[in-house]
């Protein structure tokens, strides 16, 4: 496999570059201060949850959106997120890395402040055109955190920092979108206010990110595989290595566009369940955070240890709890077996398949930008292949939901079997892609076998 290098993607000559130059030692980039960018990601983790998960909360509320309505807007901001996400490797190729994030979060800051405007006349066309304005500037500055997070690093620091990454903005989304019900309810403007203050701090952290001092890594990074200290050539992974992260990273990202076609094809049709219905706006919001609380809990927990770096039947194992937690989720108990299910027993069932489902997306969501990481030493263009993944998900959850409802307007069912049928073939994508690097690796295993008796 050809390894795309960092330093191929680096920032147009002359450009002030937020990423150094190769160290002489390593033939690898510094590392980037990483607490300028945990706080970025932070910040931009409130109107990046807001906005997409959080924004059908605010569309039924405000505009009376039901479920069409609201999957075409969540369709249409996945083409969107997907163009943004391919943009982000030619933006980085002309400007140093901290223009662009710096004229990103610019951007971002004064779509959120048209949004203030619009949300405060109702003005449902110009709301959209924030909403599909701020999804393509995000989808650019993603990628190009992930791979200032990245670049630089091998081994555990590398683990290590992902593993703070995949904590940090998973954390904020949960809290945002637990109390953004009460912020819809009491002060309209704010849910597109207080984005605008986070990235306008943003601005200010970009600054404030600077590479390593000449180069010299920290005792923290004393224990990076040695990498600080020996030859780029030593750092390469055996064949064997590879040949696991490569199969992972196939894994994983066939799952990717599945976990986040789950996402947008379940959030429309969250507030209509029956446990959710009868609930405020605020409560509404509460309940739906079980899952991206228990995606955080996920985060955490693959953080803590690198076990699973060496084993891709995670990522299937996976992939099929997650096709299942939808429907749990979607589904009530009460759908099947009517009254003799009580309100309270269909919220419980809710809750339990939201946290099976927050479990599944982590480990799914860590495993495709870890291997694709570690494969690509930080490449913006892998990150952004990533986010173009998550964007596809995008598409095709609500773009079914939209498919199906455009036959049958605001039928719950049907939707759920559309989304769910797309979901369960990129579950038996996974599963499929699994045995065949399995089968190849036994096959591999035996060749070499037979080479071995017939030497001897």
């Amino acid at each position: 496999m050809a390894r795309t290098t960092f330093a191929s993607c680096r920032e147009s000559p002359g450009a002030e570059a937020l990423i150094s130059t190769p160290d002489s030692a390593t033939g690898r980039p510094t590392p980037v201060t990483a607490w300028p960018l945990y706080f970025i990601l932070a910040l931009a983790s409130t109107g990046g949850t807001m906005f997409t998960i959080g924004i059908v909360f605010y569309t039924k509320d405000r505009f009376g959106w039901g479920l069409t309505e609201n999957f075409r807007l969540a369709a249409a901001q996945g083409v969107v997120y997907v163009m943004g996400a391919l943009s982000a490797h030619a933006l980085t190729s002309r400007l140093s890395h901290r223009v662009a994030t710096i004229a990103l979060h610019s951007a971002m800051a004064l779509a959120c402040l048209a949004g203030v405007l619009a949300a405060d006349r109702s003005a449902v066309a110009a709301v959209v055109a924030v909403l599909f304005a701020y999804t393509f500037f995000s989808a650019v500055a993603w990628p190009i955190l992930e791979s200032l997070v990245s670049v630089g690093t091998t081994g555990p620091t590398l683990a290590r920092r992902l593993g703070v990454y995949n904590v940090v903005w998973p954390a904020v989304g949960a809290v945002v979108l637990a109390i953004s019900g009460t912020v819809i309810e009491r002060l309209p403007i704010g849910v597109f206010l207080v984005p605008a203050i986070a990235h306008l701090v943003c601005i200010g952290l970009a600054w404030m990110a600077r590479t390593s001092s000449k180069g010299v890594p920290t005792a923290t990074h004393a224990a990076d595989d040695q990498s600080q200290h020996a030859p780029h050539a030593a750092l390469l992974p055996s064949p064997e290595l590879m040949r696991v992260r490569t199969v992972a990273l196939w894994v994983s990202r066939l799952g990717l566009p599945a976990t986040y076609a789950v996402i947008y094809g379940l959030m429309p049709l969250l507030p209509s369940l029956p446990a959710m219905e009868r609930l405020d706006t605020s409560t509404q919001t509460f309940v739906s955070s079980a899952w991206p609380a228990a995606r955080w809990l996920a985060f955490v927990a693959l953080a803590a240890g690198t076990w699973w770096h060496t084993r891709p039947r995670v990522m299937v194992a996976a992939a099929v709890a997650m096709g299942i937690a939808f429907l749990g989720c979607a589904l009530p108990p009460s759908q099947f077996l009517g009254t003799a299910i009580s309100p309270t027993a269909d919220m419980a069932a809710l809750l339990l398949w939201q946290v099976v489902l927050g479990a599944s997306l982590g480990v799914i969501y860590s495993g495709s930008l870890y291997f694709g990481m570690v494969l690509s030493e930080g490449s913006t263009e892998h990150s952004g292949y990533h986010e173009a993944l998550i964007g596809l998900g995008w598409i095709l959850g609500p773009g079914a939901g939209v498919l199906m409802q455009v036959l049958a307007p605001d039928n719950r069912g049907l939707a759920v079997v559309a989304v769910g049928s797309v979901i369960g073939l990129s579950v038996i994508a996974v599963v499929a892609a699994s045995v065949i690097a399995g089968r190849t690796d036994r096959r591999g295993t035996h060749t070499k076998t037979l080479a071995n008796t017939a030497q001897t």
